[in-house]
């Protein structure tokens, strides 16, 4: 027998975050905040090809049990998310060690076996979390392992080729992100299956056929559920940057600079925290709901957490050192990494159909060329000042997204796109 079972929109029950899957969250979290271990050290293109790809792991590592949370509701096995948990603490505990042995620093290498034993079985626990022929439709990667096999040729590398083996892993699970379409998957498997069952087919000697097969299942994210996990990791890292930015402020000395410099901080990360929940949705800035495909979301969600948990490390520097003008490094981190976000806002509200032409314009202008200007040409400007100078681009934009945006409620029914074959967004 094979069919597809997804609940009709009006059978499923709001619910929210447990308390189960916000500790995992912050664990999670824990993972981002190790990798200020990467950037702490000279910018490079190999601290950033680091950086981005250790963020890569441990993003879909999370969103693996995430996910699985997500379609398991009420019957999420807290013991599966703990032992994911124990799966993030380690790769987590092993990125500064990782990064101490790549960028040059040399040391011992068992920190990069740690993290990949670590990745490899979190990964895999986490893929095999999944009911008995469940097919997820929205996300299909996440049960998947075959990125997996560059990371189990990695375990017998030397340094040099296990980075190259780690990025083969991330890459190919990034192209099944973009090809793999969980309908067609199902279709497939239901077509297969079929086939067996036809009654031309001859059973096999020896085998009795008692005219059932595997059950196969087609299930589908609640996006409700979803949107606020989502939003709620942005929120998360976004307070994690703050405690880093409090834990600079308290090993500088105290005056009127480092007052002025925190206050800075916190405003241009609050700032990122209006548009990304207040005057976005799922933590995206300027996303509209029931707008774009879950699997185009949990991309861009990728993306601007990276982006945002960046932020934290060139915040930091200035914290300590604010009189003075960051070195280039610092100073590309940080308006790189603005600029970034912005870009990213500008994608998301072309995607979402929520940005007219002039809305764009303004946003490229303002959010993404200002800051590509001042990492160019404020050299000689401290990096307090540089900081005051994003803030009241953030605080323009919030400005602008309140006079003309008016804060969105989720909508009463979502639309399905259906050349993609998975659900929007509610």
């Amino acid at each position: 027998m094979v069919n597809i079972d997804e609940e009709p929109k009006d059978a499923r029950i709001e619910r929210h975050a447990s308390w189960a899957e916000l500790f995992f969250d912050l664990v999670a979290v824990a993972g981002v905040a190790a990798l200020a271990h990467v950037l702490g050290s000279e910018l490079d293109a190999a601290a950033l090809g680091l950086y981005a790809l250790l963020f890569l792991a441990l993003w879909l590592s999370w969103t693996t049990f995430m996910l699985y949370s997500n379609v398991a509701a009420g019957q999420t096995r807290v013991l599966r998310l703990m032992v994911g948990m124990f799966g993030l603490g380690v790769m987590a505990a092993s990125v500064p060690g990782v990064a101490h042995t790549v960028l040059g620093h040399g040391g011992d290498s068992r920190p990069l076996n740690v993290f990949a034993i670590a990745y490899i079985a979190t990964r895999v626990y986490g893929s095999k979390s999944w009911q008995r022929g469940a097919v997820l439709l929205d996300f299909p990667v996440v049960q998947y392992s075959a990125g997996l096999l560059p990371w189990f040729a990695s375990l017998w590398a030397d340094e040099h080729v296990k980075l190259g083996l780690w990025a083969a892993g991330v890459g190919l699970d990034l192209l099944l992100i973009l090809v793999l379409s969980g309908s067609r998957i199902f279709q497939r498997v239901q077509s297969y299956l079929t086939a067996q069952r036809s009654p031309r087919r001859r059973p096999r000697s020896g085998v009795r056929n008692y005219g059932t097969g595997p059950v196969v299942h087609g299930v589908s994210v609640d996006p409700a559920h979803l949107s606020e996990r989502l939003g709620l990791f942005v929120i998360i890292v976004l307070g994690e940057s703050v405690v880093q930015v409090v834990a600079a402020a308290g090993e500088a000395r105290y005056d009127i600079g480092l007052l002025a410099t925190t206050i800075a901080s916190f405003v241009l990360l609050a700032g990122l925290f209006g548009l990304s929940v207040v005057f976005g949705y799922a933590g995206l800035p300027h996303l509209r709901a029931g707008r774009i495909p879950t699997r185009a979301a949990l991309g861009l969600h990728c993306l601007v957490t990276g982006v945002v948990a960046t932020i934290a490390v060139p915040l930091s520097l200035v914290v300590g050192h604010g009189a003075d003008p960051l070195p280039d490094h610092g100073r590309w981190l940080l308006c790189g990494a603005v600029a970034a976000y912005f870009t990213l806002g500008v994608v998301t509200g072309v995607a979402s159909r929520s940005s007219d032409l002039p809305r764009t314009i303004s946003r490229v202008t303002t959010g993404i060329a200002a800051p590509l200007l001042l990492g160019l040409l404020a050299t000689a400007v401290s990096g307090r000042t540089l900081v005051v100078y994003l803030a009241l681009i953030v605080l323009a934009h919030l400005w602008f997204e309140r006079r003309l945006t008016p804060i969105q409620a989720a909508p009463t029914d979502e639309a399905p796109d259906r050349a993609a074959g998975s659900r929007t967004l509610p």
